[in-house]
């Protein structure tokens, strides 16, 4: 068979070519740390890690949703907290009240503080979370309580019943706030009552019945803060599985895209050597003659 020079030529440049692609593209993924350079280089594989990214922007919005959830809880429970405080302080003094023992004027005295007590609970019930009032279910933008009057002659729960509702997982959705009508009741104008029976100087049996009223309260109060802490540990539980899970599909997406770095060096190397000894070998060959290759 007769092996013309051209056809020579023709293979040293091809084998020349292939080499220097090769080392083109090692030098690329050794530049970019990315095995994948296009879709075509690896078409199963970016599939599959165009799906794990998917997953990983998924987990990253979970976890931001129960962000959010867990800020708005906690200024729910620092609401709640500072209620549970005026309303136990506000039993102290209904059992003071009650006892038989305090004149007209000392229960007026009494009165007085109930009615800063009520007050603060109106100022507690139209707590706001950045532009958001935080117990107006999803009429976050106006306050869950109308006050009438100063001092207060009736105080009205405004809002409505929705719950502000957050997805955490792909089955998992959780309520991130609390109903100003569940938390509280009606222990407002209650408490504008047992003022004014105290300002009047009211007998301790029109006055025994507020303490059944602060106490229904309280329980209530203490109860919704439970569930607030029950959420607030399921959002800390659910972002705690959610940033494992991200590490183990960070793992998965880096194993197809990125590239193994001493294994790619290794690999530049020996093309580098590859090159070298082809580029000697045609240097020297090139200029050859049929005699040269007899001898």
């Amino acid at each position: 068979m007769r092996l013309s020079e051209q056809s020579r030529l023709n293979s040293q440049i091809s084998y020349l070519s292939q080499a220097t692609e090769r080392m083109d593209t090692i030098q690329r993924q050794l530049s970019t740390n990315k095995k994948i350079q296009r879709a075509s280089d690896d078409p199963s594989g970016t599939a599959q890690s165009l799906r794990y990214r998917e997953d990983i922007a998924f987990e990253a919005q979970m976890r931001r949703n129960v962000e959010n959830g867990t800020a708005f809880l906690n200024v729910t429970e620092s609401a709640l907290s500072g209620a549970t405080d005026l309303l136990q302080r506000a039993r102290e003094l209904t059992v003071q009240a009650s006892n038989g023992t305090l004149g007209a004027q000392e229960k007026a005295g009494v009165g007085t503080e109930i009615d800063q007590i009520l007050q603060q609970m109106a100022q507690i019930g139209n707590t706001k979370f950045g532009d958001a009032y935080i117990f107006s279910g999803h009429q976050t933008q106006q306050p869950a309580y109308v006050v009438t009057g100063q001092p207060p002659t009736v105080i009205n729960y405004q809002g409505d019943t929705g719950q502000r509702v957050r997805r955490i997982s792909q089955q998992d959705t959780v309520s991130s706030n609390v109903i100003g009508s569940d938390a509280f009741g009606n222990i407002m104008n209650q408490l504008i009552s047992l003022r004014d029976n105290l300002k009047n100087g009211a007998p301790a049996t029109t006055i025994n019945p507020s303490l059944a009223d602060i106490d229904t309260a309280l329980n209530n109060v203490l109860n919704v803060r439970a569930d607030v802490g029950a959420r607030l540990n399921r959002f800390e539980a659910t972002s705690s599985r959610s940033a494992d899970k991200d590490i183990n599909l960070q793992e998965m997406r880096a194993g197809i895209e990125d590239i193994d770095l001493a294994e790619t060096i290794v690999s530049m190397t020996a093309q580098q050597n590859a090159l070298q000894a082809a580029l000697g070998a045609i240097g020297r060959t090139s200029n050859m003659s049929l005699l040269n290759f007899l001898r």
